[in-house]
């Protein structure tokens, strides 16, 4: 297993996509001075990091207050090349209270991946990458507010079933 890739002091996080509606690959993205990580996610774990970054900020807000006269930080667009290190199967957050820190951990692969269901890794990294990314509370916060924006800007879903509507039209199952 290669060692964690560790991101302290970061400049800018974000989350983001890069396509066509339909055809978008997401992305969570970390650089500092000196580095930057892109890693490919889904959709889905977009959208949930966003809500759960939020809903775990303010549960830890009581414990360990925010200093809300900080400036929030500046959406970090993704920049080129955004060519990912790895696919992010599990998203972790944390919270490091002596340097005040978020922590987000991206896992290429999760704890109960079964053997007979993932594909053979190259041997230099057969148990996966594992990425830490620590950042201040308004980056994350302002992470979440745009990734939040990015996954809603996708196609819109149809009212009856839910699924997404394709501008070539749409077989809605529930019109069976």
């Amino acid at each position: 297993m290669p060692d964690p890739i560790e991101l302290d002091s970061i400049d800018a996080l974000g989350a983001g996509a890069v396509g066509e509606p339909g055809q978008r690959a997401f992305y969570i993205q970390a650089r500092s001075e000196s580095a930057q990580l892109t890693v490919l996610v889904e959709k889905e774990q977009v959208a949930l990091l966003a809500a759960e970054a939020v809903a775990f900020l303010d549960r830890i807000a009581d414990q360990y207050p925010e200093d809300m006269i900080a400036l929030p930080s500046a959406t970090a667009e993704l920049r080129e090349p955004t060519v990912p290190l790895f696919r992010a199967r599990m998203i972790g957050l944390g919270f490091d209270p002596e340097r005040e820190l978020v922590l987000i951990e991206l896992r290429e692969h999760s704890d109960d991946d079964d053997e007979d269901d993932v594909e053979p890794a190259p041997v230099e990294h057969d148990e996966g990458y594992v990425a830490r990314i620590y950042a201040t509370r308004p980056q994350v916060r302002a992470m979440a507010a745009h990734s939040a924006g990015v996954v809603a800007a996708g196609r819109p879903l149809c009212e009856l079933c839910s699924q997404p509507l394709d501008p070539a039209g749409h077989r809605c199952p529930r019109w069976n």
